[in-house]
């Protein structure tokens, strides 16, 4: 007669089954309850998903990512894998991870395009792009270093562009990617940003404000009045548009008075072209330029100049 220890010892080795060689098996105690061996998954999509779901309740973000990747590798096509994939977001989110938090995110909308957190995955990747934009930093690989992040917001919000054009947060990325190129000085893109918001989304309320930032995009990125105008003349350009369209908006008086500054550049740079060519003796060359300033910019500073220029220089010319 067997002795019952053994007995029971024996029956448990049958139901867990012998491990393969080189494995250890699992083991149970009253304390832990199962503990499988490293990399161990569950029989069923659910029991892994229910597995990882415990240390994330706990929690224990750590080990609960650790139990949602085994069911992605194991279980990739079950109706688990989207959720599980979802977690690990959250897990990083939880964590303060926010880089990382984004790019399980969007993986998980890229991945499964059909998961049922598509709205939500969006919504959580703007709030981590608005994160970003306010000047917050970002862990370096997990650790205490920092970095400025706004270039990650940019990242952030154009993934969300991209991804969810339609979506109830699309609009806004679009909005804060131009307001993200702006903050770091890329005045191009951000002129590309709100146009594209302005072709895609006609009827949104952000369409004002986006003309308004386009101008200003187009304002910071001209030069001084001796370098190519043809910036200048852009932000003049969608100044005009947007008090035109907008003739209500509180930002319309700002408009103007940034397209009388803009004026008031403009007429110097012709009128020091003019000099330019005075100085050199070139009196028909510098007079075109003078003539230029009188008919285009007589509501500036510089037509009186230019006029007494002009009157200067016809009788050398005749």
């Amino acid at each position: 007669m067997w002795p019952r220890r053994i007995v029971l010892l024996a029956f448990l080795a049958l139901a867990v089954g012998a491990p393969e060689q080189g494995e250890a098996g699992w083991v149970w105690s009253p304390q832990t309850g199962w503990i499988g061996p490293s990399g161990a998954v569950k029989d069923t999509p659910a029991e892994q998903m229910a597995h990882a779901m415990s240390f994330f309740q706990k929690p224990d973000y750590d080990k609960a990512r650790i139990e949602f990747k085994k069911l992605i590798r194991r279980y990739k096509d079950s109706p688990e894998a989207p959720e599980a994939q979802y977690f690990l977001g959250r897990c990083h989110e939880e964590k303060g991870d926010y880089y990382e938090a984004f790019l399980e995110y969007r993986k998980t909308i890229q991945v499964y395009p059909s998961t049922v957190r598509f709205s939500e995955v969006l919504e959580r990747m703007y709030q981590i792009g608005n994160y970003f934009l306010s000047g917050k930093k970002r862990r370096l690989l997990g650790t205490a270093a920092l970095l400025p992040a706004r270039d990650k917001a940019i990242e952030v919000f154009k993934a969300i562009s991209e991804e969810g054009p339609f979506s109830d947060v699309g609009e806004l990325g679009q909005y804060k990617l131009g307001i993200a190129h702006l903050a770091l000085g890329e005045y191009e893109q951000a002129v590309v940003a709100f146009e594209q918001l302005i072709d895609r989304y006609p009827d949104s309320p952000l369409v004002d404000d986006a003309r308004f930032q386009l101008a200003q995009a187009s304002l910071k990125g001209t030069f001084e009045p001796g370098y190519d105008q043809h910036a200048t003349d852009q932000a003049m350009e969608q100044l005009h548009v947007f008090v035109e369209e907008y003739p209500g908006s509180d930002l319309s008086p700002e408009a103007s008075e940034r397209i009388t500054g803009l004026r008031e550049r403009r007429a110097e740079h012709e009128f020091q072209v003019g000099r330019f060519y005075e100085d050199r003796k070139q009196f028909a060359s510098a007079l075109v330029s003078y003539r230029e300033v009188v008919s285009r910019y007589a509501d500036t500073s510089w037509a009186s100049k230019a006029t007494a220029r002009i009157d200067a220089l016809e009788s050398k010319v005749q």
